[in-house]
């Protein structure tokens, strides 16, 4: 279990934007549609143990299903931000901002295999 906390606090959160309201102190695992540049509704989780864990899992059932360049596989990521596919709809500068971070984790995780 102390490995699992270990990974856990190594986890990236993605933040939602200064000063932003309504923030429920979960964190929320959304997936990235690489290929599209589109954001999927996820999962809410109360721990950040649980997150990533969940975040694995479904990393693993996308590896799994999606025949793709490792580089455009959609990406599951942990954020606290309850209205993120709301708040990327409304908000250019966020997405671009986000897109931006979650396209370079792709690529990076593309050149670590």
């Amino acid at each position: 279990m102390g490995e699992g906390k270990v990974k856990a606090s190594k986890a990236k959160v993605h933040q939602p934007p200064e000063g932003t309201a309504g923030l429920d102190g979960h964190f929320h695992v959304y997936v990235f549609d690489v290929y599209n540049k589109a954001f999927l509704p996820g999962r809410t989780w109360e721990t950040v143990e649980r997150a990533v864990s969940f975040q694995r899992h479904e990393q693993e059932r996308i590896y799994a299903e999606q025949e793709a360049d490792l580089e455009f596989f959609d990406l599951p990521f942990i954020s606290s931000d309850p209205d993120l596919p709301g708040r990327v709809e409304r908000d250019a500068e966020y997405r671009q901002r986000l897109i931006r971070e979650l396209t370079f984790e792709a690529r990076a995780r593309a050149r670590k295999r």
